[in-house]
């Protein structure tokens, strides 16, 4: 149920009446290790796209540029400004809303996002009264990660890799990996640049595992963890007036 696939009539009689709620999935281009440029955008455009029946949803354009910061200086890399992203973000979701949509989902891709949705998700329901959940999918399934392969995630790293490679295992670069391209982030650093593009923030944690029996364990229960959250989330609001 692709938003750009509809008719402007199909639209109609579709939403709200068979669908209430809007995915929106955001990302970013920029560089994730041995997974390509549009990792960010990928994975939340996926998950999107296997839970929309059992959201009632439909799936919005994905947001594919956004905010890149201490990965910009990689080959390929691409970004805008906090205050432009954080303004074009808001007039979608407030121009969204004003579509009839009674629920929105914004699946969030990349951390480099997480302050100004915070904002902008605020503000449009004030406005509009519209019902908004904003999910950053890995945060809440850090620990299914820790699971599935026995370490912890990081940028480009076991989690990340393995959606990646679940959607689209041809794409991932294998002959390019080598256990030393993971950099652990020290904590109370800011770099810029970052010295490597898989950053693991825990120790022993980040390295890749190409099992694509586990790559594809892992993202179905993602995508079986966030959706989940959400229902529970649209059951709870059938309490409020």
């Amino acid at each position: 149920m692709l938003w750009e696939e509809l008719n402007w009539a199909e639209f109609e009689k579709i939403v709200p009446e068979k669908r209430d709620t809007v995915i929106l999935p955001v990302g970013t281009i920029e560089a994730h290790g041995v997974a390509p440029l549009g990792t960010d955008n990928m994975i939340p455009f996926e998950m999107a796209r296997r839970m929309a029946d059992d959201l009632k949803a439909v799936v919005a354009p994905l947001v594919s540029y956004g905010i890149t910061r201490t990965l910009l200086a990689y080959p390929g890399s691409l970004s805008v400004t906090a205050d432009t992203f954080e303004k074009y973000v808001t007039e979608i979701m407030l121009s969204m809303a004003d579509c009839k949509f009674r629920k929105m989902i914004v699946l969030n891709g990349h951390g480099g996002h997480i302050e100004q949705f915070g904002r902008a998700a605020r503000e449009v329901w004030q406005a509009k009264k519209i019902k908004i959940a904003v999910v950053h999918w890995w945060m809440c399934c850090d620990d299914i990660v820790e699971r599935i392969y026995g370490r912890a995630g990081g940028h480009a790293a076991t989690d990340e890799n393995a959606a990646i490679q679940a959607i689209r295992p041809e794409l991932i670069r294998r002959d390019l990996y080598s256990d030393d391209m993971v950099y652990n982030q020290p904590q109370g650093f800011t770099i810029y640049p970052n010295p490597g593009t898989i950053l693991a923030y825990k120790e022993n944690a980040g390295y890749l595992d190409f099992d694509q029996n586990k790559a594809e364990a892992y993202f179905a229960a993602v995508i079986d963890r966030v959706k989940t959250h959400i229902l529970d989330i649209f059951k709870r609001w059938e309490r409020l007036p």
